[in-house]
């Protein structure tokens, strides 16, 4: 073993026995056993087999360490991260070269309509300031607006009804007064004719 690969060890020994003992701290509320300084004096063997009697011995005091440890079991793939899952779902280098490769010529012109956009001019903003500060007239125009047409509606159904009265007492009763006079002057017309005939006829017999 090298030494940069004894000090991998060394370290991921450190950084197990420190996470147990946070976990130990987590469940039961104690510390722990401060024997860093011995157990880095041990042999690799040793610390990994201590690990190990400490974690048997958490999971046997803790019934929720149990039962992580056994639903890690049954269903591991709770447990897994999303960037292993990621990373076993990542196509391979070849393929990720040939997707490249075909998609180069769009580049260019993806990095012409982008250089347009970014040279559109922004429209000032006071004239959108100024529109929506006139909203609160606009709509109190729109209002007056919509009064207005209900008052214009209100007003042509009274003309209507105005215009129709005026027809049934002008046109409607001039038409019944000269009917009524009419019928009227005829019937005096045959009353001075009656008369005269009977004038006439005692002129004739006197």
């Amino acid at each position: 073993m090298t030494a940069l690969a004894g000090d991998v060890v060394l370290q991921t020994l450190q950084l197990l026995e420190w996470r147990l003992a946070r976990i130990d701290f987590i469940l039961n509320g104690r510390a722990g056993d401060r024997e860093g300084e011995v157990e880095g004096q041990q042999s690799v063997m040793k610390r990994v087999g201590k690990l190990e009697d400490g974690l048997s011995k958490l999971i046997a005091k803790s019934p929720a360490m149990a039962e992580i440890i056994a639903l890690q079991f049954r269903h591991p793939e709770i447990f897994e991260s999303a960037s292993s899952a990621t990373k076993q779902d990542e196509p391979d280098v070849s393929t990720k070269f040939s997707v490249v490769i075909t998609e180069a010529p769009s580049f260019p012109s993806a990095v012409s309509q982008l250089t347009q956009l970014n040279d559109l001019p922004i429209p000032p903003t006071k004239d959108f300031t100024n529109m929506i500060a006139s909203l609160p007239r606009m709509a109190a125009i729109h209002e007056r607006q919509s009064e207005q047409e209900k008052e214009i509606s209100e007003l042509r159904k009274r003309s209507a009804l105005l215009l129709l009265k005026w027809h049934e007492l002008f046109v409607l009763g001039q038409g019944r007064c000269w009917a009524e006079w009419d019928g009227r002057l005829k019937k005096a017309e045959i009353k001075v004719r009656r008369e005269e005939v009977r004038k006439e006829k005692e002129v004739e017999a006197g």
